[in-house]
């Protein structure tokens, strides 16, 4: 079973997890919305701190114009995603280790409110990953 399918058959458990595939966001994308679920791409060459990281979010996730760069806008938006409707989401951290490194405590952060997340989205039903390409942190693989 692929790394995707095991997402998809929700085999694991929705949650924030190291995945170690070379597969393209593109193909990843065309995987997940044959099923309906939806992905968005972080590109971690461009977040250095909190400011660009919630500023790739909100581009990745095309937030509402009303997003102000915060974490509690960034959380009442990824818990809301009504302009996103889907089955599931898949969010797609690559090269997740510059922002990791250079702002521990705004990356743990960000972790927190994206497990809260997940959590979220689980007890309503829709299931959500976050999947990290080159972080450090130790986390499950998916």
């Amino acid at each position: 079973m692929s790394k995707i399918q095991a997402v998809l058959s929700k085999a694991r458990e929705p949650g924030v997890y190291c995945f170690r595939s070379r597969a393209s966001p593109i193909t990843l994308k065309r995987a997940l919305e044959k099923a309906g679920w939806r992905l968005f791409h972080l590109d971690g060459r461009e977040v250095r701190d909190k400011a660009s990281f919630l500023q790739a979010c909100a581009a990745a996730m095309d937030f509402p114009a009303y997003f102000r760069a915060n974490w509690d806008a960034f959380e009442e938006c990824l818990n809301d995603l009504s302009w996103a409707p889907a089955q599931g989401y898949v969010v797609l951290f690559d090269r997740a280790g510059q922002f990791e490194l250079s702002q521990p405590r705004a990356w743990a952060t960000a972790m927190d409110i994206f497990q809260d997340a997940v959590t979220s989205w689980q007890k309503s039903g829709t299931p959500m990953y976050v999947l990290l390409r080159g972080a450090e942190a130790i986390y499950p693989e998916l």
